[in-house]
């Protein structure tokens, strides 16, 4: 018989949970604040040296966790969500446990994920990221419409780039917890496009502008040296796909705004209530025919008919093997009677 497995650590839950939003916050100051005119450089060092400091920290606890996990479950599942935190490390704040399958949410402990967690995350989150929507509009026209004053003033600059990226930040977390607690991850994200567009596109342009490598330029520009027209150019597509990233992720916020403030219309609960019957209807069909399998392993296989014309033969009377007629008693009265 099998033992039953140990409760997950609730104190390395917390202090994983802790270090995943240090790392968290650190990168949102990266993507949001490095690629800026105003970010200085001790800035730009403390940033680096806390994400160098804390991966190696999430990947030896993945490989951990994979080592020590539940040898009954299949062990693909865990070396994916292991890569997946080593690869993005704030992931590991709503991870499931590998050896319980159990999530730890910050006030209400250990969960199991499925449709009733998701749905008390969903109105967990409901008010305050209909709040942090809407944020970004003061932002957007402070902006786009005081944007020479922004210029002017590094703290009112650092002020924009903070409360840009808390916005982020916000929608970054409920993304993760979300995606963890729905019975399925994919379809989740694929569902909810908007959202992981939101939380993907910042990441995006800052891989694609620091792999244009605008590094060398700004420190030659610091310097006062010249560029070359090569050079100019380069500097020109990077601004060009920095502000067309920067354009369509506010865009996308607005969307977000838009969506989240009419989200309880008759109509969007209508279409929520058909798809999740459509879901439902979809797990019926496959329970169904998971019950079938096991019926026909537990029912006996019935024997196989034999050829037609080739059944059991009946044993025959002894007279009949011999040939002799068979006499009926009625013959055997009549002939005893003639006597």
């Amino acid at each position: 018989m099998t033992a039953p497995l140990a409760p997950p650590s609730t104190a390395r839950a917390r202090l994983m949970f802790a270090l995943a939003f240090v790392h968290l916050l650190l990168f949102a100051g990266l993507i949001h604040r490095a690629l800026t005119a105003t970010v200085s450089q001790w800035e730009l060092d403390a940033m680096h040296a806390g994400l160098f400091a804390l991966w190696p920290v999430f990947a030896l606890e993945a490989a951990w966790g994979v080592y020590r996990r539940d040898r009954t479950r299949p062990r693909r599942p865990a070396v994916l969500s292991a890569l997946l935190v080593s690869a993005i490390p704030p992931w590991r704040m709503a991870q499931p446990d590998p050896r319980t399958g159990l999530v730890w949410v910050p006030r209400i402990g250990w969960q199991t994920p499925g449709k009733a967690l998701f749905k008390r995350l969903e109105k967990a989150f409901g008010g305050p990221m209909l709040l942090f929507a809407f944020l970004i509009l003061p932002l957007l026209i402070i902006e786009y419409t005081r944007a020479d004053v922004v210029k002017e003033s590094p703290a009112l600059a650092l002020g924009l780039d903070v409360g840009i990226a808390l916005v982020w930040i916000a929608f970054a977390t409920e993304f993760v917890f979300k995606a963890s607690a729905h019975p399925k991850p994919f379809r989740f994200a694929r569902e909810r496009w908007l959202d992981a567009a939101i939380v993907v596109l910042p990441m995006l342009e800052f891989v694609l502008t620091r792999w244009v490598d605008a590094a060398p330029l700004a420190r030659l520009l610091k310097a006062g040296r010249a560029l070359s027209p090569e050079q100019l150019a380069r500097m020109q597509r990077l601004y060009r796909l920095q502000g067309l990233f920067t354009k369509a992720w506010h865009a996308l916020m607005l969307l977000e705004a838009v969506n989240r403030l009419i989200g309880n219309t008759p109509e969007k609960r209508l279409a929520a209530l058909e798809a999740q019957i459509a879901e439902l209807e979809e797990e019926l069909t496959e329970l169904r025919a998971e019950a079938e399998e096991v019926r026909a392993q537990i029912q006996p296989t019935p024997p196989a008919p034999l050829p037609e014309g080739k059944g059991e033969e009946h044993p025959r009377a002894p007279s009949e093997q011999h040939g002799l007629p068979t006499l009926s008693p009625p013959s055997l009265q009549g002939g005893g009677a003639g006597g």
